[in-house]
């Protein structure tokens, strides 16, 4: 195996365990939304309960951060195939000038960077959000168990 092969391979082995791992939070966050809702449904309102309704509203923004980082990571893809289009010479909008390559380049690997970063961002609060939202559900439920709350079923 050539060592770019290798690298390809190395790449692609990477990016679709991070595809899996991002969708993995996606569906517990589902999850965690559903279970959450249905317990919440029949519980009446008291101090206690904020604690499940602030874990409803973590997975709510987890979600949200889970799908922009996606949206995120496509744009930095497209944005990587432009600078690969650049480079070779052959996108649709190639500059005819070095000069104008050079800053084409540049502003094309600026955006990518950009994006690169939003989408590293987004993918630490959607597990952090879930973090804290299932830490904040589990401290509602030990509330209930023991009788702190008679709100839960």
């Amino acid at each position: 195996m050539s060592d770019n092969s290798y690298l390809l391979h190395l790449n692609r082995t990477h990016a679709d365990g991070h595809s899996k791992y991002v969708y993995f939070l996606l569906a517990a966050t589902g999850a965690a939304l559903g279970y959450g809702l249905q317990k919440l449904d029949s519980s009446a309102v008291n101090s206690q309960v904020w604690f499940g309704l602030g874990a409803i509203g973590f997975w709510l923004v987890s979600l949200f951060c889970g799908c922009k980082h996606i949206i995120a990571i496509q744009s930095a893809i497209l944005s990587n195939y432009q600078l690969v289009q650049l480079q070779q010479g052959n996108h649709p909008m190639q500059p005819q000038s070095q000069e104008k390559l050079q800053i084409a380049w540049l502003v094309t690997s600026n955006a990518l960077e950009s994006k690169n970063s939003k989408a590293q961002l987004f993918f630490r609060l959607q597990f952090w959000l879930l973090a804290i939202g299932v830490l904040l559900f589990a401290t509602w439920r030990v509330a209930v168990l023991f009788g702190v709350s008679r709100g839960a079923p």
